[in-house]
């Protein structure tokens, strides 16, 4: 055996003696990946039967459990309702003060059902009805926008499950626009999507329905004609009882039917960084709901920040065969991302490029890479691409290249 094989020999035995006398551990294969998630806790005190915590800045699930069981959504249905009033408001086919008029039919719910306590005969402005879906979740509301945007509440629905379609949900669909049924579905995951998209394109909802703390209903200006609003004023009061205990909670929405638990979806935000959370199935009721809300919030926030990073400037790159000898790259993503607060201030890049680029390139072809690290460990890649298409040069310029080519591989120059 030579001097180097029985080098090799003694290294594998002591190898196997380690691991047979202090144990095999994997972490020790790890990489800092595994190390990271295994240093992770899971958050505490949950009263749900499926979570999910996302980062509203790319829609990245930081912690979920049972994400994709089916769970009826109760009231949560009723962001999917509003969403549908938002869009038509966008169109011009609503106005936020158009007046709806409350039929006998809208105010016939099940005993006990929530309400905002809407009257046949009143004439009730659109912007009083959402407020009414959001702040305490009327299922008269509901009925009510559903009849006179539709005609019912299953043509109502229809419109609904075409928008989950058009998200992609498939999960999620709706047979009423309220959450009374225990038919409509949704899961974790599916909601904590839908709710971004939902904050995306309607950004303005927060402050206009969601973090609102109270509303007064009912009032003179939509009483049936004869009749006197109360003597005393009522205020309606939020459902979501972390707008008014959450540092930076300002929305969305709660829920509950026998049939799918206490659920509830929150949202808040702190500086640049904005989490959602969904916990549905709970069991111990809407303060236990909201305990676990707070804790899902609070892990996040303990351990994840949302930061924007600094672009670095991108070197002009030599392309062979165009006319165009240099392009500029450019990065094919914002460089804002959502990290373990560990690694916020240890964030450094480094871009690598492909080599011996030739036209024709196409717009958005991928030309590099920038490695994005905390330490020695590598958190994101992003891809580096064209801006625009290079097209392929003429018979002179393939053949002046092809030269120069040659010539930098045979001189090194």
């Amino acid at each position: 055996m030579t001097s180097s094989g029985r080098i090799g020999h003694k290294l594998i035995t002591l190898l196997f003696l380690a691991l047979l006398l202090g144990g095999f551990s994997p972490l020790l294969f790890a990489g800092a990946e595994s190390l990271a998630a295994a240093s992770r806790e899971v958050p505490a005190n949950l009263d749900a039967e499926a979570v999910v915590i996302m980062d509203f800045a790319r829609g990245e699930i930081l912690y979920e459990k049972n994400a994709d069981k089916i769970i009826p959504p109760a009231s949560l249905t009723k962001l999917m309702t509003l969403h549908v009033m938002y869009e038509a408001l966008d169109r011009g086919e609503l106005s936020r003060d158009t007046r709806i008029p409350i039929l006998w039919e809208d105010v016939t719910l099940p005993y006990d059902s929530s309400l905002m306590y809407l009257q046949a005969g009143m004439s009730v402005p659109v912007i009083d009805l959402m407020l009414g879906l959001a702040v305490i979740s009327g299922n008269d509301a509901a009925r009510a926008v559903s009849r006179y945007m539709s005609g019912s509440t299953e043509a109502f629905a229809a419109l609904m499950n075409a928008e989950a379609q058009k998200m992609g949900l498939v999960a999620t669909r709706f047979e009423e626009p309220s959450g009374l049924s225990e038919y409509n579905t949704t899961t974790a995951r599916e909601m904590a999507l839908f709710s971004r998209y939902y904050l995306q394109k309607h950004p303005e909802a927060l402050a206009e329905v969601h973090n609102v703390y109270s509303m007064e209903f009912p009032r003179a200006d939509v009483m049936p004609p004869g009749m006197a609003a109360p003597a005393q004023k009522i205020l309606l009061r939020n459902r979501n009882q972390l707008i008014f205990s959450y540092d930076g909670c300002d929305g969305l929405k709660t829920g509950y039917i026998t049939e799918s638990g206490f659920n509830i979806v929150v949202t808040a935000e702190r500086g640049a960084t904005r989490f959602i959370v969904v916990s549905m199935g709970g069991r111990n009721g809407v303060d236990a709901r909201a305990r676990t809300a707070s804790n899902l919030l609070d892990w996040a926030f303990e351990r994840w920040e949302t930061v924007s990073i600094k672009p670095p400037q991108l070197p002009e790159l030599r392309v062979w065969d165009s006319a165009e000898k240099y392009l500029e790259p450019v990065l094919a993503e914002e460089l804002t991302y959502t990290i373990e607060r560990q690694q916020a201030s240890q964030l450094k890049t480094r871009a690598v490029f492909e080599e011996d680029l030739r036209a024709p390139i196409a717009a958005g072809t991928k030309l590099g890479t920038l490695i994005i690290s905390a330490g020695d460990q590598a958190v994101r890649r992003v891809d580096i691409v064209a801006p625009t298409t290079i097209e392929r040069g003429n018979i002179f310029i393939r053949i002046r290249d092809a030269i120069q080519r040659w010539w930098s591989r045979v001189f090194g120059k």
